[in-house]
């Protein structure tokens, strides 16, 4: 019986790159020895891979399927929210980019929290200090470890609530991603003017992830114990368990790039 390719005739778009004469695709691999060709339909034949090139090619089909799922979880913590409200240029925001020598207490605490997040992370200070930096760059690195991760400004978070209630579409979409994240990352916890509506919301999220033992990253201008005029006693409560304080002082870097 015949097998398969010497039934199916060479195409014409692959005939430049054949041979009609087999030691011309014949070649010798320094480990695997001589490889023959592929003998194709019309005596026609082909080069063929040897084990090396075959295990060489998996290896590189796998590192570009990896990146691409990297890449789609890397999008999707910044995106979850809808695109409106989606902040891809954090993806460039690493460790490797941060200068550690700024903040180099801050810069340990995130880096181990990023390997092994547990708890509360609590990066608070002045403007400018590389707060978001820092959260971003742990949003980073645990999307590139195959983890998932949801990152927000605060401000874009009830933004996007407020489109979604104002089209009378469901919210709570957005607050149970939120709750259920693998790992939460709010930046800028004390931006937004206090009210009943926000107060309310952010209970339900730090609750819900404080009773689910799940770990959550913020910033914030304030120490954690004055978030108590944006979040409410309970919320502030919910933080203190676990609670990792990083205090973060200096200059503001931003008008440094700008003089």
């Amino acid at each position: 019986m015949k097998r398969l390719h010497d039934l199916l005739p060479a195409p014409v778009w692959m005939q430049p790159r054949l041979s009609r004469i087999a030691e011309e695709k014949t070649w010798t691999c320094p480990t695997c020895g001589v490889v023959p060709p592929i003998a194709l339909a019309e005596g026609w034949y082909a080069r063929r891979l040897c084990r090396c090139e075959r295990t060489a090619f998996e290896a590189e089909q796998l590192r570009l399927l990896q990146e691409e799922q990297r890449q789609a979880r890397t999008a999707l913590t910044y995106t979850w929210l809808g695109r409106a409200w989606s902040e891809p240029e954090l993806a460039a925001k690493t460790f490797t980019t941060f200068r550690g020598e700024r903040q180099p207490g801050a810069y340990e605490l995130a880096q181990a929290f990023a390997m092994d997040p547990v708890g509360t992370l609590a990066l608070y200070g002045s403007y400018g200090s590389g707060k978001t930096h820092l959260l971003a760059a742990i949003a980073n690195a645990v999307a590139d470890a195959g983890h998932t991760c949801r990152f927000a400004s605060v401000v874009s978070l009830f933004d996007a609530l407020q489109e979604r209630i104002q089209a009378g579409q469901d919210y709570h979409e957005l607050v149970r991603k939120a709750i259920e994240a693998p790992l939460l990352v709010l930046d800028d916890l004390d931006k937004l003017k206090p009210s009943e509506f926000r107060e309310e919301t952010l209970y339900k999220i730090l609750n819900g992830r404080s009773t689910a033992g799940l770990p959550l990253a913020f910033s914030a201008n304030r120490t954690p114990d004055e978030l108590v005029r944006w979040i409410g006693e309970a919320s502030r409560s919910r933080l203190m368990a676990g609670l990792i304080p990083v205090p973060m002082k200096g200059p503001d870097y931003r008008l440094e790039e700008s003089t």
